[in-house]
């Protein structure tokens, strides 16, 4: 007895998928429609499936159907969700029996999956006399979507064009059962929902399909419709014929996938980011600071135009995904070296300041006479990673020339220009500083600079150029950036000089205030690259130091040596945390700097050789905090006159 059916058929393999996580789902509220019966959402069929890793499928992305024969209220309701292709697996006879009724808007490819059969067989028209017969042709029609070469390569073309899809896509065969079942539990294989909800699905057409199959069989003799009834709907053996035909010939379903569909692991990381929401990553239980904030980055860009397209982020995270392991990544893409930039910048005027303090007071020139001076800036300092940042280092070296002139017992105003170069590196990333700066100052004693109460002022200007790279990881690129501004700042303090036997003290306190100023940017060279907010910060602090001169020491050749000490205190007050703003695409994110001391203390010794007007000298100096440790030195040369 000749029947001509119309199948569908579905067969998908256990892809190894374990038992979905306790996942947060939800309520899926896909319409059913009277002429396109089967129609529905791969995502699920009343509520959304869950996957491996703490994913939950997608609405909306992928709808299968049987073929398109919609009523004037189906169409109106498919003009709603945005189905911008449809792929229709039938062939050539088929169509033209039955043609598509397009939503709007929506592109329509045929993708031939029967007749590019390289066998031979026409699975669309069927002789059987049995009902196992054709429960048997059925079976071997599931077989044969893996057997078969021809049918591989459509297949293929089909993956690959629902990888490319640009919005909502639908795939339909006649019956939505069979081409259509296959397609569908191999998606759901990729997106990892677990073997017993792929069948489930698989035999959800049953109850979609029931009315209309009661309808179709009523119309027949019983022993006619005994016959028909494997034909019309689905079984488990008809899936699990296709299953047990990948483990057969590819051993698993990603075998099957890669080597007898070819597609690119690339093109199946697309297809499972398209389905998949991720609730969680993996790795970032009980991060903190800068870490989680880039983790939330990272979980947020699932909702992007990055996720479930051929991107750098959707490989990496996708990959990620099945390594168990972000990589790292949570910490570099947060941009924190900005913020340790920042903080940096802010406690420049510092070092400016005890490279330059040999030569502010003045006291050991004449009324009248002038010092000409030099000084070179070279400082390390590195500050230790915590829960809220990652570590970071910091390296300074620069030079500075000035004048100091002594007008009188009383005022003594110094004057320098300088350049200091920095380099700033943390979580992945290093900024380079270009601070070319203007000093002066002045130091006020009442009665003598020699000997009594002195106070000290100085101001700082300087114009910064910026240039920042960040290297991911994660094979998410390099994000480039550059931008300029300004650092200023200022101190004020009150001293007293105190000559005592072989040395002379001057203890002082006071204040320090820094203002960074450093415009918005935009970084270039990864899709992962940030629109940096602008900076604008000001750092005040208090301030104690103690410098000790001691007597001079003759040397041979006329030299003296005249050694010092000098010991500094800060105390940074208010809100001394920096930190550093970024976006992209829409998402902020949000950084704080490694360097988080409130207080910290630096120790220099230092020596001037001085012959007649001429004087050399070095200083070596360490510096820290809680938190930070570091050093300074530079080389000093002067000539009075």
């Amino acid at each position: 007895m000749l029947h001509r059916v119309l199948c569908c058929s579905l067969s998908v393999l256990s892809l190894s998928i374990a038992t979905a996580q306790a996942t947060e789902t939800y309520t899926l509220d896909t319409p059913r429609l009277t002429g396109i019966d089967n129609f529905r959402d791969v995502a699920g069929t009343t509520t959304a499936y869950t996957t491996r890793n703490d994913g939950t499928m997608r609405a909306g992305v992928f709808y299968r159907s049987n073929a398109l024969t919609p009523s004037a209220a189906d169409l109106a309701t498919l003009n709603t969700l945005g189905i911008k292709e449809v792929f229709d697996l039938r062939t050539a006879s088929e169509i033209a029996s039955t043609p598509d009724t397009l939503p709007s808007g929506a592109s329509y490819q045929n993708i031939d999956i029967i007749g590019s059969a390289t066998s031979g067989a026409d699975i669309t028209n069927i002789s059987v006399t049995s009902a196992a017969q054709a429960i048997e042709m059925m079976e071997q029609t599931n077989r044969s979507f893996v057997s078969d070469a021809g049918m591989r390569s459509q297949f293929a073309t089909l993956f690959n064009e629902l990888a490319s899809a640009d919005g909502a896509a639908l795939f339909h065969c006649t019956a939505g059962k069979d081409r259509t079942g296959w397609t569908a539990a191999v998606l759901l294989s990729i997106a990892g929902v677990d073997s017993a909800t792929i069948m489930s699905d698989y035999l959800a057409t049953n109850e979609y399909t029931a009315a209309r199959v009661a309808a179709t069989l009523a119309q027949m003799p019983p022993s006619m419709a005994a016959i028909y009834a494997p034909l019309l709907g689905v079984q488990a053996s008809y899936l699990q014929a296709g299953l047990d035909q990948v483990v057969a010939e590819y051993g698993s379903m990603d075998n099957y996938l890669k080597e007898g569909l070819g597609l690119s692991q690339e093109t199946l990381y697309v297809l499972r980011g398209k389905m998949v929401y991720y609730s969680s990553l993996p790795g970032t239980a009980g991060l903190s600071g800068n870490a989680a904030a880039g983790a939330q980055l990272l979980l947020q860009l699932q909702n992007s135009s990055l996720s479930g397209n051929y991107t750098a982020y959707n490989y990496y995270l996708q990959s990620a995904i099945d390594a168990g392991t972000l990589g790292g990544v949570e910490s570099t893409v947060g941009g924190q070296v900005h913020a340790d930039a920042a903080s940096y910048l802010l406690r420049q005027d510092a070092l400016i300041d005890r490279a330059a303090a040999p030569y502010t007071s003045g006291a050991d020139l004449k009324t009248g006479q002038r010092r000409l001076w030099t000084t070179t800036l070279a400082g390390y300092q590195g500050n230790d990673g915590s829960s809220q940042a990652a570590s970071s280092n910091e390296h300074t070296q620069g030079t500075m020339i000035g004048l100091t002139q002594r007008f009188s017992d009383q005022p003594t105003p110094p004057a320098g220009f300088g350049y200091s170069r920095g380099s700033v590196g943390g979580a992945g990333g290093e900024v380079d500083t270009d601070l070319t700066f203007l000093r002066a100052g002045a130091r006020f004693a009442p009665d003598s600079l020699e000997q009594g109460l002195f106070v000290d002022a100085d101001l700082s200007a300087g114009w910064l150029d910026y240039d920042s790279k960040r290297e991911l990881g994660g094979g998410l690129g390099t994000a480039k950036g550059d931008s300029h501004g300004t650092l200023s700042g200022g101190s004020a303090s009150l001293g007293y000089r105190i000559p005592v036997k072989d040395a002379i003290l001057e203890p002082s306190l006071g204040v320090r205030i820094s203002h960074l100023d450093l415009s918005g940017f935009q970084e270039k060279g990864s899709e992962l690259a940030l629109d940096v907010d602008g900076i604008e910060q000001t750092r005040r602090s208090a301030i104690a130091n103690l410098k000790v001169s001691f007597m001079p020491v003759a040397l041979s050749g006329g030299w003296q040596l005249v050694p010092g000490i000098d010991l500094g205190y800060d105390h940074a007050l208010g809100d001394y945390k920096v930190n550093s703003d970024g976006h992209l695409l829409g998402l902020d994110v949000a950084q704080r700097a490694a360097f988080d001391n409130r207080d910290q203390v630096s120790a220099a010794v230092n020596a001037m050789a001085s012959l007649g007007d001429l004087s050399v000298g070095a200083e070596v100096g360490a510096l820290g905090g809680s938190g930070s440790h570091g050093y300074s030195g530079s080389l000093k040369a002067s000539y009075q006159f």
